[in-house]
């Protein structure tokens, strides 16, 4: 278990649950928490024993962005200093999606701003029923410098993600599940539940085929269809020279759950 102050970190079964435990400023990011971030998630994506991450938020939001408290401790700042804050609070957004784990956000309540590109950064996103997504840089004069255009751009669309960026305006469950936002939205009271299934059902998944499939959706916008087919076929080749596909094979063959061990 490792210790943090705004988060609480924890490994079971293969799945490392990042907690953001700031529920009485509705788990604000604070400069604490970016750095924590940055740790938690560097510390499940090297852990050979972990096969899936969740996160989510203590209390009834997700989380209501960045600090107000920190956006007035960096005004002004400049050069060397801020392009060094940026790199340190983007390190979780960037660690998520390039980690060879998937990643599932269970987001209750407000996502907005950074939590937004916080559940974003997620391969997966289970949503309650009273989820608000919105991006509120542009009303605070601001970017969102942490992945989340770029994210949100590939889900929904840039004509749309310029309209959420440029408005600010929040949106809900109906819309959120519509636009490709949400992969599941449910009652508030089970939203735990649910997204702790999912991500045990995707960590009980084969790791090697998981780890090359999130890479190649990852680069499937930007790939033509010739190099796509080539980048398949090296996966493959790598994929059927694994014992996990043995096992995989033998376990059907035998009409028994596979045991996978990532090699």
């Amino acid at each position: 278990m490792a210790d943090f102050e705004t988060l609480r970190y924890g490994v079971h079964d293969g799945v490392a649950t990042i907690e953001l435990a700031r529920p009485d400023k509705r788990n604000a990011i604070s400069a604490q928490m970016f750095a924590e971030l940055g740790d938690a998630t560097e510390n499940a994506a090297s852990d050979p024993g972990i096969r899936a991450v969740l996160v989510r938020g203590a209390g009834p939001a997700f989380c209501a962005g960045i600090d107000v408290t920190l956006l007035g401790q960096l005004a002004g700042t400049r050069g060397a200093r801020l392009r060094s804050f940026i790199r340190m609070a983007q390190r979780p957004f960037l660690v998520l999606a390039q980690m060879d784990k998937p990643s599932v956000a269970e987001v209750q309540g407000h996502a907005l701003g950074a939590g937004f590109q916080l559940a974003l950064a997620c391969d997966l996103r289970v949503c309650a029923e009273d989820v608000r997504f919105a991006m509120l840089e542009v009303r605070f004069g601001l970017v969102p410098d942490l992945g989340g255009i770029h994210r949100l751009s590939r889900l929904i669309g840039p004509a749309r993600t310029k309209e959420l960026v440029w408005t600010g305006r929040t949106v809900e469950r109906e819309e959120a599940e519509r636009l490709g936002l949400a992969n599941r939205v449910v009652p508030a009271d089970t939203l735990a539940k649910e997204g702790e299934a999912l991500a045990r059902e995707v960590a009980a998944s084969p790791p090697i085929p998981v780890s090359l499939t999130k890479s190649l959706i990852g680069r499937a916008a930007e790939t033509s269809l010739e190099t796509a087919l080539e980048r398949d076929g090296q996966a493959q080749a790598t994929c059927i020279d694994t014992e996990d596909h043995r096992e995989a094979v033998a376990a059907y063959l035998e009409q028994r759950a596979p045991r996978f061990q990532g090699r």
